[in-house]
């Protein structure tokens, strides 16, 4: 028979354990989520109103990080992560692709073509001092907007893009730094496409400022 002075000794030893194993759990939870981060999934703050309505100024992204194997891959309306650099410094943009390899994209002012059809759009609302549309692509919609006063006026584009490129716009038409400024970006310039948002609609969304690039590294 066991005596009855050894168990609380049993007990003892099972809570001084019980740290440890909390410690160790912390741990490797911290260290999934690590690998995660480094190899899977990323995150991002939208630090100006270039992807507004959908992505306002102050939203977080959240991208899948090597998302595609290869240009083909790629698909119309996915909003990507690229790298550029600008000056000798890295710059993460967050942009929609709306032409693929091979398209001819004719851009001036708020008429956009591809292949010589103009896109499809279907007035929504008035918000914000910017009138909101449902473009539509070859099936593929998602809603975009154009300041009324404009306080940049993007330059004309008309160009076909290369093998292995994708022409890529900010959903905030009049206000963002895109293809129509530096050209179709390379496949190889993809870090990651869209997986999830978190959106804040409580920003200033009037602040006149141009949505670009901001510095890798967030």
């Amino acid at each position: 028979m066991q005596s009855p002075y050894q168990q609380p000794r049993v007990e003892s030893l099972k809570r001084s354990k019980l740290p440890k194993v909390l410690a160790w759990s912390s741990l490797a939870a911290l260290l999934l989520l690590a690998a995660v981060k480094a190899f899977f999934i990323d995150y991002y703050r939208i630090p100006q109103d270039g992807m507004y309505p959908g992505l306002p100024a102050g939203s977080i992204l959240f991208i899948a990080k090597r998302a595609y194997s290869g240009p083909s891959d790629v698909n119309r309306g996915d909003i990507i992560v690229f790298v550029r650099d600008e000056g000798g410094q890295p710059y993460s943009y967050i942009w929609r692709v709306v032409a693929l390899p091979g398209e001819r994209v004719e851009a001036f002012g708020e008429s956009l073509l591809i292949n010589g059809r103009a896109v499809r759009r279907h007035r929504l609302c008035e918000t914000d001092g910017r009138v909101v549309f449902r473009e539509e692509v070859e099936g593929i919609h998602y809603d975009v907007a154009f300041d009324q006063r404009p306080a940049f006026h993007p330059p004309d584009a008309s160009v076909t893009v290369p093998a292995g490129h994708f022409f890529v716009m900010g959903d905030n038409r009049f206000g963002a730094r895109d293809s129509r400024y530096f050209g179709p970006v390379p496949f190889s310039s993809i870090v990651g496409r869209k997986l999830w948002q978190r959106c804040n609609y409580l920003t200033d969304s009037g602040t006149g400022k141009q949505g670009t690039g901001f510095p890798s590294g967030k």
